[in-house]
């Protein structure tokens, strides 16, 4: 069991699928549909078992329903709102009108490097929100699986995290605990051989070093092997080979 309070409910969210957690068992919902919203009405009803109630509830979100970017450095030091502004631009010269109606989340760097941003629907975190308030959940947490996977890294990683969930497939490189570039895209059960290929074309987009180190996370997929080609030095990081699907999320 992760390093969270006995009386925390855990919940993940992933495409098609929602997982319970908590120390007194866990539940798996299922539904063809692939979309974050379409979880609501099977947690709705899961959650209507006393079972599941308490006070204190975090939801890990998967990066399927995420959007990040990285925005130019802004040079200067910005107050908490100038850097909500500054991530929101960015989002939207990427995808457009549709980033207006996403919720932001920042992550600070220092002013010569740019501004992490994690961007979720904000219509549903709102209904997820309501949803969790309804069933007597007070302390709410929602964020994405990065947020919780984050600690596990070296605390000064030199070069890329790859964080993967079935799926998807998120990449971080950095250097001196700074964030210097990041990308994600959909994969398949194939994404550890063509791993090496994608970390020499994103590195040419990168000051990162010729042969870095990457640390692979992944959850919910299985057995991963260590990649053998390519001039990293790969490193993967311990996991529950046995556990699949959201409820590898609930564990983190």
């Amino acid at each position: 069991m992760s390093r969270w309070s006995a009386e925390t409910l855990r919940i993940a969210l992933a495409p098609g699928e929602a997982a319970l957690l908590n120390p007194r068992g866990t539940r798996v919902l299922t539904t063809h549909e692939r979309s974050a919203a379409s979880l609501l009405p099977l947690l709705d009803e899961a959650l209507s078992d006393p079972a599941w109630h308490g006070r204190r509830v975090e939801v890990v979100l998967s990066q399927h329903f995420v959007r990040h970017v990285l925005t130019p450095p802004p040079g200067k030091a910005l107050r908490r709102n100038e850097e909500a502004a500054l991530v929101a631009a960015s989002l939207r010269e990427i995808y457009g009108d549709e980033a207006k109606q996403w919720n932001v989340q920042v992550l600070s760097q220092p002013p010569q490097a740019g501004l992490v941003g994690a961007a979720v629907d904000e219509s549903f975190t709102q209904q997820l929100d309501a949803l969790l308030a309804r069933h007597g959940f007070r302390d709410v947490t929602i964020r994405p699986l990065a947020s919780f996977a984050a600690p596990r890294l070296p605390k000064k990683l030199q070069g890329w995290w790859v964080l993967v969930e079935p799926g998807w497939l998120s990449l971080f490189g950095g250097t001196h605990g700074i964030w210097q570039h990041l990308t994600a895209l959909p994969v398949g059960a194939d994404w550890a051989a063509t791993l090496p290929e994608l970390i020499e074309r994103e590195a040419a987009w990168t000051t990162l070093p010729e042969r870095p180190s990457v640390w692979i996370q992944a959850l919910g997929v299985g057995t991963v092997p260590t990649p053998t080609s390519g001039t990293a030095r790969w490193q993967v990081l311990p996991h529950d080979s046995q556990t699949h699907g959201a409820l590898a999320l609930a564990g983190i």
